[in-house]
């Protein structure tokens, strides 16, 4: 008989142990995204120097690309981010650009493709952040949508196809 109850405790500490550990997984899955985290958490300076937070798009809809003046496939996506900016700026969505390049070489390449959105530049320290973020590899383009609770909910490494990240977008809204 004390055999059978003490079989019987084991069981329900092993049940309860079980549970415990299931618990703690699930909250440390809803948590906060670490990769929006390290986006909300980086200072970095815009074209000109000035030091910019991150931070302060919180709780908006914040596409965040990180690009490079030498970079093809960046150069090809960024006019559709511009028109996608402009037809979303209204309802809260803001993108970023993290260049990894120096400021000297991004200010005239911005003016002279249109990018009238934050560009902030990272030079060669940005690939920690790149790395922060999610990719893992520093495939360049790498695209990070953030929704309004600060959850990742789309990454993309290379091309973002505008129309891809209009549908993306008008899902968040």
């Amino acid at each position: 008989m004390k055999t059978r109850i003490l079989i019987a405790g084991l069981v329900i500490l092993a049940v309860a142990a079980g549970a415990a550990v299931g618990i703690g997984r699930k909250s440390s899955v809803e948590g906060p995204d670490p990769r929006a985290q390290a986006i909300f958490a980086a200072r970095l300076p815009d074209s000109l120097g000035v030091e910019q937070d991150l931070g302060r798009y919180r709780g908006q809809v914040v596409v965040v690309n990180f690009w490079a003046t030498w970079c093809a496939p960046c150069i090809e996506e960024m006019p559709g981010f511009v028109r996608l900016q402009d037809k979303y700026r209204e309802r809260g969505v803001v993108f970023v650009g993290v260049a990894l390049d120096d400021p000297d070489t991004v200010r005239p390449f911005m003016q002279r493709l249109g990018v009238d959105y934050p560009v902030l530049t990272a030079e060669a320290a940005g690939y920690e952040l790149l790395k922060a973020a999610g990719d893992s590899k520093g495939v360049m383009p790498y695209t990070l949508v953030i929704d309004r609770t600060g959850a990742v909910a789309q990454t993309r490494s290379g091309i973002y196809r505008e129309s891809e990240l209009d549908q993306a977008l008008a899902a968040l809204l």
